[in-house]
């Protein structure tokens, strides 16, 4: 039961962090941001050592999610978006490294 609170978690995070980068309005960003950032934390909570498929795929997701916000942050010419778009890419790449090296315990050497 666990495993699927944390998946579902990870989803909501994922949804709060697209309406963050990708809406326009100010306080629909606020709020996807706020619901994004409690998911987020409800899914770290949740998650198992012991599940590396769960793992990995959320490690590539927040990756996507990262390079998502940087192509967004390139691109786009509204500033409330590209405000969003480097927020949520920090905070996805920091998950991706989270996830990689404390649950994953990847070894580069």
């Amino acid at each position: 039961m666990r495993e699927v609170i944390a998946i579902v978690s990870f989803i909501m995070a994922v949804i709060g962090g697209l309406a963050t980068m990708f809406y326009k309005d100010r306080d629909k960003q606020t709020m996807g941001s706020i619901v994004a950032g409690a998911f987020l934390i409800s899914f770290f909570i949740n998650v198992n050592q012991e599940s590396p498929l769960v793992l990995q795929v959320a490690c590539m997701i927040a990756f996507g999610m990262a390079v998502t916000g940087g192509v967004v942050t390139i691109f786009s010419n509204e500033k409330n978006r590209r405000t969003g778009a480097i927020g949520t890419g920090i905070v996805s790449l920091g998950t991706t490294l989270l996830i990689l090296f404390m649950y994953l315990e990847f070894h580069p050497y």
